[in-house]
């Protein structure tokens, strides 16, 4: 995830398995490494996660966790 925050792009993608996700989501919110095994954030396969940072209090945000999208045909 530090490496991740290091790049120089607003909005970045990350693709990974819902386990994996915890792990996401608590070094966004800066849970201590280990609290880790004290929580799961469990998300349905294909699902979006959207984490946000707010520009002004510079506070992290878990925007929405495992959103089912549907996704239209063209």
């Amino acid at each position: 995830m530090d490496e991740i925050l290091a790049r120089p792009c607003k909005t970045q993608i990350i693709v990974t398995h819902s386990f994996a996700l915890t792990f996401v989501v608590a070094a966004w919110i800066k849970m201590p490494l280990e609290s880790v095994g004290y929580v799961n954030f469990r998300v349905r396969p294909g699902s979006i996660t959207h984490l946000q940072e707010d520009e002004f209090w510079m506070s992290r945000v878990v925007a929405s966790l495992g959103e089912k999208v549907a996704l239209g045909e063209d």
